[in-house]
């Protein structure tokens, strides 16, 4: 009964805090409203100041490694794949796995930044959940999101909750009540800090369908990214380019060893992309030429060599022969949803239709024998 009287506290609190920012419902009159050209983005074109954010995709495609990438580009204020980064402040709740987080940050801070470095990084690492179907610990989070706010003497521009599930004990992810729960705690962040959100979540037994969950959530969010076999997608943008697409790599970094005497390691994630986003056509894929995409990125990685520069061939690409790329298409695509075994004729001519579309919308560079990805 007393965390019910607190949480009804709580809530009045909001309310007022609310009341006090002014009117409920603000309004512009058109003749008075200027057109802002200047979109006032943390990472241009993908992420929005004060924006609700959902990536998705089954456990270990990659995904938390793509949001922590992200979030590295935007706290250390470095361009991220040529595209302008607004530096601010970042909290990443490592709901999840909370040890290796921290070991994957380390990784991506000392490889990406200089020891010599005169400002300290404004990353903080929850490494405890926040249950945001709990009024009460909304509040107690916002209150030490201000703390650390102060600490860093920087307004927050991106707090991550990774994951939506761990960050909702015993709620339930196909409850429509619940879901309007967290986007309520989530337009708690954004409304008093001014910082975008980013939900790490799972997709469900057949990727293809979406995240994993009531679509309240999808809904509601400004963009939504999927990541499958190391490819960011994005699948929704209210102010940006649906259907964009960012593969990428894990590479292996040694921590060193541990008191056992054993390698420790992790990973970091390796653009695959060659050239800024933006001076090339939007690439919007079809289902088979996504999974060809995908399947040139996981035989790069998988069998990918860098290749000496020619004519044709730019310096330092990692490539695959091309028939290293079809054997993988043929694994990814060569048996349909019920589990029978396509025509092998049919996979062929795919294969062939998709790598003739990736290659004009120049997804992907092709020398005989050699393809490579480039976006």
């Amino acid at each position: 009964m007393a965390n019910a009287d607190k949480g009804a506290e709580v809530l009045d609190m909001a309310i007022a805090k609310r009341k006090a920012k002014g009117p409920q419902f603000p309004r512009v009159w058109l003749d008075d409203a200027k057109t802002d050209i200047d979109a006032d983005d943390i990472i241009k074109r993908l992420i929005g100041r004060g924006s609700l954010n959902v990536v998705f995709g089954p456990s270990g495609d990659g995904k938390t490694f793509f949001v922590m990438d992200v979030t590295g580009h935007i706290v250390a204020g470095i361009p991220w794949r040529g595209r302008r980064v607004r530096r601010g402040l970042g909290v990443y709740v490592a709901a999840e796995a909370g040890t290796s987080i921290l070991r994957r940050f380390c990784a991506w801070r000392d490889y990406h930044l200089s020891e010599v470095r005169e400002d300290r990084t404004p990353l903080a690492i929850i490494t405890q959940a926040a249950n945001l179907l709990n009024m009460v610990e909304v509040e107690e989070l916002l209150a030490e999101l201000r703390t650390i706010a102060t600490e860093a003497k920087l307004p927050l521009a991106l707090v991550v909750f990774d994951t939506l599930s761990r960050s909702i004990p015993g709620g339930d992810e196909n409850s429509a009540e619940d879901m309007t729960r967290v986007i309520a705690a989530a337009d708690a962040i954004r409304d008093e800090l001014g910082a975008a959100v980013i939900i790490v979540h799972h997709s469900g037994k057949d990727s293809s369908k979406g995240a994993r969950g009531h679509s309240s959530l999808f809904a509601a969010a400004d963009t939504v990214i999927s990541v499958i076999e190391r490819v960011a997608t994005v699948d929704k943008s209210r102010d940006g380019t649906a259907g964009e697409v960012f593969p990428f790599a894990l590479d292996v970094v040694d921590l060193g060893t541990d008191s056992d005497g054993d390698a420790a390691t992790t990973c970091i994630v390796r653009h695959l992309d060659g050239a800024a986003p933006g001076r090339r056509p939007v690439l919007i894929l079809s289902g088979v030429a996504k999974v060809a995409l995908q399947a040139l990125g996981e035989a790069v990685t998988d069998h990918g060599e860098i290749m000496p520069e020619t004519s044709t061939i730019p310096r330092g690409v990692r490539a695959v022969t091309m028939d290293e790329w079809r054997a993988q298409f043929r694994i990814r695509y060569g048996t349909d949803k019920a589990g029978g075994e396509r025509d092998r004729e049919a996979v062929k001519r795919a294969f062939t239709r998709a790598r003739e579309h990736l290659a004009k919308a120049e997804a992907v560079g092709v020398s005989d024998p050699y393809a490579w990805v480039t976006r």
